[in-house]
């Protein structure tokens, strides 16, 4: 069936094109958060929690969008973030979505746990990062590192705040079972179970992860590679000292979608915290409930120099293999640039604190 890609009109439009049409558990899967669900939705909801102070009468003629991020050139402010087995929403899976990301020029952070290896996904010329895990196994660890390097990837976004998987509801009502073909890519000698199913593969996933990390861990890790290495997770000024303080380069503001522990606040909250602390030292880049131009203006003016989206890629995929990511992220630059325009701005250094205030508080003259 050919899908009429011009007929969505939002990104949202996907999220909703997806629910209606694809199989009801690999959905559920994707769409769910931990437990209630509360800290998924609250990503969302906090962008309601700032309006914009406009700037009129502002020249904001052919708006300039494009911006660097510790190893990456951007066109314009937003990013992939990691999402596992995009071969749970089509057949070509990282592959796709990755030629998006470089036609529309910008970068890929691809999970660790893709269904597709890594070397292939680079071999696309994507500009990508890698999002390890840290394993039980150092050789492990070491030996994504190193293909990491040899693929030719920019950095590593190194997750710190799974220790264990969140306990998702959906999965255990659902019972997916993930299709025959996919797999763990990057670990061919660690074949899942047969037939996995979705909470199974949560639970052999983190058996497998080292839960006595500690910063040293970190500090390890930064020994051993000259990649860059950018913390994701970090959710308040005292880990984004200790990120900085291990040598990290970078910071993500994320809850990992509201996936992990179920009352995380939302990430645009603490991102202004976050960016207090970092100082100008690194840059800070933010995922969680962005699904338009609007929310990528207001989580720049609160001080991310970048921002990353996770589910819109599956529902983009769905939608069109890599035309439909494409068209994704064609919505998403249309909104920002147009955000910026009727803001009174025509570049990313022009964005600040000053172009919002919160939504409750007492206008002041």
């Amino acid at each position: 069936m050919t899908i009429d890609l011009d007929a969505f009109a939002e990104c949202d439009d996907f999220d909703r094109y997806a629910q209606e049409h694809h199989a009801p558990a690999i959905y559920d899967h994707l769409a769910a958060g931990a437990l209630d669900n509360w800290t998924r939705d609250e990503n969302r909801r906090a962008f309601d929690r700032w309006v914009f102070h406009k700037r009129l009468m502002c020249p904001v003629a052919d708006p300039d969008l494009s911006t660097e991020i510790v190893s990456a050139k951007l066109d314009f402010p937003l990013m992939l973030a990691p999402s596992a087995f995009h071969k749970l929403v089509h057949p070509e899976g990282e592959v796709a979505t990755a030629r998006a990301a470089k036609a529309m020029g910008t970068t890929m952070v691809l999970s660790t746990s893709s269904s597709t290896p890594l070397e292939d996904v680079a071999a696309t010329g994507v500009n990508c990062w890698l999002q390890p895990q840290i394993q039980k196994d150092d050789d492990i660890n070491l030996g994504l590192v190193a293909r990491a390097e040899q693929a030719g990837f920019g950095a590593l976004a190194l997750t710190i705040d799974a220790p264990n998987y969140g306990i998702r509801p959906a999965d255990k009502r659902s019972h997916l079972h993930l299709p025959e073909g996919v797999q763990l890519a990057n670990f061919t000698d660690r074949p899942l179970p047969h037939r996995a199913k979705g909470e199974e593969l949560m639970a052999y996933m983190w058996r497998e992860m080292k839960q006595t990390c500690t910063w040293d861990d970190v500090r390890w890790l930064r020994e051993r590679t000259e990649l860059k290495i950018v913390a994701k997770g970090v959710l308040g000024a005292e880990d984004a000292r200790n990120a900085l303080d291990a040598g990290c380069d970078g910071i993500i503001v994320s809850n990992q979608g509201g996936r992990q522990l179920d009352g995380d606040p939302a990430t645009l909250d603490v991102l202004p915290e976050v960016v207090e602390e970092a100082g100008g030292e690194v840059d800070v880049l933010v995922d969680g409930g962005i699904r338009n131009g609007a929310h990528v203006l207001k989580a720049l003016a609160l001080g991310a120099k970048a921002t990353l989206i996770g589910r819109p890629q599956y529902w983009g995929l769905f939608a069109g293999g890599e035309e439909g990511v494409r068209k994704m992220l064609q919505l998403f630059r249309e909104s920002i640039e147009n955000s910026m325009q009727l803001a009174g701005v025509q570049r990313l250094d022009q964005i600040d604190r000053s172009l919002v205030r919160p939504a409750l508080s007492p206008l002041v003259s």
